[in-house]
């Protein structure tokens, strides 16, 4: 899946790599370990995924007030992405990506799913992975987007995890640990849910 397609171009892989690896964060605020704790006792406690979620993504944005989150998730068919949450996005915006296909130039989330890499797109006006989406982009004030497909303990992609910004910028050691700690979450979230589902039908 993150093997480079015939029609990616060499200019569409230089302005989409992956997240850098910087220098390690400072370790975690006590506050910070407390909610992702939070976080797991939901999980354990069969608390719907949406509100899981939900929570997760209130948390990652708290620790940066600059920067808007989402989640979507990989469509039971794996070819489409479903809105899960995304708190501080208008509607308008969740409403015109739901449902829209994964694939080489769709956006950071639906490339990201694509490939099963990370996909950092740092100004959403120039980069041509959002050439079909960058109207929506305008629309809600956005300029960049980077987006870390959720995995399984299996490396089966679930979804994505991304980040918004209203300027062209790219990630720092600090938001790639942010984003470390959203998609382990999610991932755990995202199965625990689908093997309740699985014991409920057997």
């Amino acid at each position: 899946m993150s093997e480079r397609k015939p029609n990616e171009t060499s200019e569409t892989l230089a302005k989409t790599q992956k997240l850098p690896a910087i220098n390690p964060p400072q370790e975690d605020s006590e506050e910070f370990r407390a909610q992702q704790e939070e976080v797991r006792q939901m999980i354990a406690a069969n608390v719907p995924l949406s509100e899981i979620l939900s929570k997760l993504v209130l948390m990652i944005e708290s620790q940066t007030p600059d920067m808007v989150a989402s989640i979507l998730l990989l469509s039971d068919d794996g070819n489409h992405v479903r809105h899960a949450v995304a708190p501080s996005l208008p509607e308008s915006y969740l409403k015109a990506i739901d449902g829209s296909p994964i694939g080489p130039k769709h956006g950071s989330c639906g490339t990201a799913m694509f490939r099963g890499t990370p996909v950092c797109v740092s100004d959403i006006l120039t980069d041509p992975l959002w050439d079909d989406y960058r109207e929506y982009g305008i629309a809600i004030g956005m300029r960049a987007c980077w987006s870390t497909p959720i995995l399984s303990s299996k490396g089966k992609v679930l979804g994505s995890f991304a980040m918004y910004y209203r300027e062209p910028r790219n990630p720092d050691g600090e938001e790639q640990h942010l984003t470390n700690v959203a998609t382990k979450l999610a991932a755990e979230a995202i199965e625990h849910t689908f093997r309740q589902r699985r014991q409920e039908q057997s």
